[in-house]
This record gives structure tokens, sequence and C-alpha cells, in this order.
């Protein structure tokens, strides 16, 4: 397979996942999954407990202008859902994987570039039982006989405890479907009274692992988990981080020729001869935006995504 990538508009397919603990109504927390973003040229990242409901409208959330976000939220609760941001230059589907299992917060997508199929997923422990998940797992991989499958999320389940009955179980699942877990390191530090903890509960599960270039447990972290990405040979599109605007042209020139213009060489006398104060005042209105249009033209800008 030839793998050449030095194309500066292409990359490889890069997947991500944090767990931002209830960040995205958050300014602060939404400026740091930014950086996530256009550090690592996300093309897609997942992200968990976005604590989202109906009452919150997704054009108030801080979301890049670069980027579709599609999102589940928790039926029940203030806590819990998931979302994905998606690069505007990815040529994806999302996918229904309609399903009478309770408790499931899932989200698909389809890379249809690469016939790839990616679940965005949040199990948490006090929500959505192991064997629920399992049986999901179950159906989906069912439906998706012989695709490329990629989950990415939070399980709750340390892939480190091998001993543990819930990993033993997961395991047993994902290879019944070839799929193995490839993150490696650490994903969470959480502190419980005077104790830390140190687990890998941010996953990913995949059978197609043979395109994969690299997994990596990310430095940056929202809350007190790590991110997570994986890279595949798949040739894509870079995401934007800028984006083309059109404005008018308000330069310094452009507003001292119009100024000298309206003050030295407009014939005003036909609005200062009407009696119709109404008349007079869309006529002046008339009057300066026609010079307006003039001497400050449309033109196109690539503006970066603070500044739009």
């Amino acid at each position: 397979m030839t793998n050449d990538m030095t194309d500066d508009s292409t990359h490889r397919l890069t997947v991500g996942h944090c767990n931002i603990q209830g960040g995205l109504t958050n300014l602060g927390k939404t400026c740091e999954i930014k950086q996530i973003l256009y550090k690592y040229d996300m093309d897609i990242l997942s992200i968990n407990e976005t604590n989202l409901n109906e009452s919150i409208d997704a054009c108030t959330l801080n979301i890049p202008s670069c980027y579709d976000f599609i999102r589940k939220d928790r039926e029940t609760g203030s806590r819990g859902g998931c979302g994905i941001y998606i690069s505007k230059k990815c040529a994806y589907n999302r996918i229904d994987m309609p399903s009478s299992i309770e408790n499931i917060e899932a989200i698909w997508i389809k890379i249809k570039t690469h016939n790839l199929y990616i679940c965005g997923f949040y199990r948490s422990n006090n929500y959505c039982s192991v064997d629920n998940f399992i049986d999901y797992m179950n159906e989906c991989m069912a439906k998706l006989s012989k695709k490329k499958v990629l989950w990415i999320g939070d399980i709750n389940i340390d892939q480190n405890n091998l001993s543990l009955p819930q990993y033993k179980k997961m395991d047993m699942a994902l290879k019944s479907y070839s799929m193995v877990q490839t993150v490696q390191d650490i994903t969470r530090i959480a502190k419980h009274g005077n104790k830390y903890t140190n687990t890998l509960i941010d996953v990913i599960f995949t059978n197609c692992y043979a395109d994969f270039s690299t997994t990596k447990v990310l430095p940056e972290r929202v809350g007190d988990h790590q991110a997570i990405m994986c890279q595949l040979l798949y040739k894509v599109s870079k995401p934007a981080r800028y984006k083309k605007i059109t404005i008018r042209d308000h330069s310094t020139k452009n507003i001292r020729l119009l100024k000298q213009f309206l003050s030295l060489n407009c014939d005003y006398s036909q609005i200062l001869e009407t009696t119709d104060v109404e008349n007079a005042s869309a006529g002046l209105n008339d009057h300066i935006q026609k010079y307006y249009e003039i001497f400050c033209p449309l033109k196109n800008i690539t503006a970066h995504d603070h500044f739009i």
C-alpha cells in the first residue's frame, strides 16, 4: 500500500475522543476542545458527558464554523449524552441504528470515501449495564457484517484490570467480531478521598486495525480524562481552520474617498427641495447606500473561526 501523504491539503484520517464532563456549555472548556481540534487536525472528535438537553439549542454552543456537530442527549437527568464534531471537508452520512435496548448513548456515522463506520459512544456504570451495551454491540455488528467498524468512547471498564468480570465479558464480545482495543496508556487519573486511581477507560475498538498508523493518548484533557486519537491510512482532506466569507472592503483609503465624495461631489438638491420628511430620509439613505456600494465593494476573505 502506498502511504504518500505529502500533499499539504490532505492527511491521514484522524479520529479522536474526550470525555468533557459537561464542558459543552462552558466557554473555557469549549475553547480547550477547539485547541484539540486544531492542534491535531481532527477530522472527527467524539465527546462524552455533554450534559445537554432539548432546552439547549445547538446555535448557542461554541462550535467551530468549520465543523458539523451532531449530538444525542440523555433523555433523563442532567448528565450524560454524547456528540461528534465532524470536519465539513469530511464526506459522511449519519447512520440510524434503531434498537430497543435501553439506555444506549451512541451516534453512528459512515465515512463515505472509505466505507468506514464509526460509533461515538458513552457507557456510564449508573446508566447502562455492560450486558445492555454488549447486546447493543451484538445488534450493530450483525447489521454491519463484513464492514470496517470503529467504536470510540468511554467504556468505564478499566482495560488494565484483566480480572474484572466486566472486562472479561467485553473482551469475549470483541473477540467474537475480530475486534481489538488499541489504546494502551492511562486515560484517567481520578482522586477518591486521599487516593488516586489510574485507569484506562477511554477506548478504541476496531476490526480494521491493519489500517491504523497510530493510536495515542494525548497530553490534553478536558476534566480528568485524557483525550485519545488514532490515525488511519486513509487519505482525506485536512479540516479547515478558516472560513471564506464575503465582506465590504472598509479600507482606510476607501472610507476616506467615500467621505470625500459625499462631502464635496454629491448633489443633494433634490433631497433638500422635497417637503416630505420620509421621502427625504429615504432618498438620503438610498443616495448614501449607492455610493457606499461603489466605494466599498465586496471582497472575499479567509477568516479564522475566532473572528467570525
